[in-house]
């Protein structure tokens, strides 16, 4: 058998690890806020699987304060959509007034799951858990071959005294203490994945 000497400069080189593009890279970076869905549901075991995910995320201090509520029911789905289109519509934001007003807008994209991850206020980070829960399971809808789009018009409409009335009227009740702090819809694309806008590089200061 013969041993062979490399020169200690040429051996770290060998052992420094390389940037390869594995397959939880790829999921991250084939993400997209999808916008149209197709009408089928999301089977249980994937729609699990989407939840575990979800809480798997860190929380501060292990608290995880977070509750999940999924909406599936088509006919509460369009009842809540109408009820935030609506709020849209009365808003003092010109922006949001003017997308309301587009003939055959719709708030949730006729998605056919909602989400909503509502957090413990007397949690140390509620805000922060909540929505890293939820990129989680953005990213495990990605890697299931579904889309997913952030949904911060519940987090809007809730936060009015309105709004707080509606979702008790329907039946969308949070546990006590909770507020609404992460939300998106999920389903099937209906069309091709958009390509990802151009990604600002100018955002990044390493130190040492």
């Amino acid at each position: 058998m013969s041993i062979v000497t490399m020169d200690q400069p040429y051996a770290q080189k060998m052992q420094k690890p390389r940037l390869l593009m594995n397959q939880t890279i790829s999921t991250l970076l084939r993400r997209r806020s999808v916008r149209s869905y197709l009408p089928d549901p999301i089977g249980q075991e994937e729609l699990e699987q989407i939840l575990e995910a979800g809480r798997y995320a860190p929380t501060a201090m292990n608290q995880q304060p977070w509750h999940f509520t999924v909406i599936r029911n088509p006919d509460l789905l369009v009842r809540l959509e109408v009820a935030c289109r609506s709020a849209f519509l009365e808003s003092s934001i010109d922006a949001l007034r003017q997308v309301a007003s587009q003939e055959g807008f719709s708030v949730f994209y006729r998605a056919p799951l909602l989400v909503i991850v509502s957090g413990d206020r007397k949690a140390l980070a509620p805000q922060y858990d909540c929505t890293l829960a939820m990129e989680n399971m953005l990213i495990a809808a990605t890697s299931l071959g579904m889309g997913s789009c952030w949904m911060h018009a519940v987090m809007m409409f809730y936060a009015s005294e309105k709004g707080k009335k509606i979702f008790h009227e329907l039946g969308i009740d949070f546990p006590e203490g909770h507020d609404p702090l992460a939300a998106a819809v999920f389903g099937y694309p209906a069309e091709p994945l958009p390509e990802a806008p151009p990604r600002n590089k100018d955002c990044v200061t390493i130190i040492g």
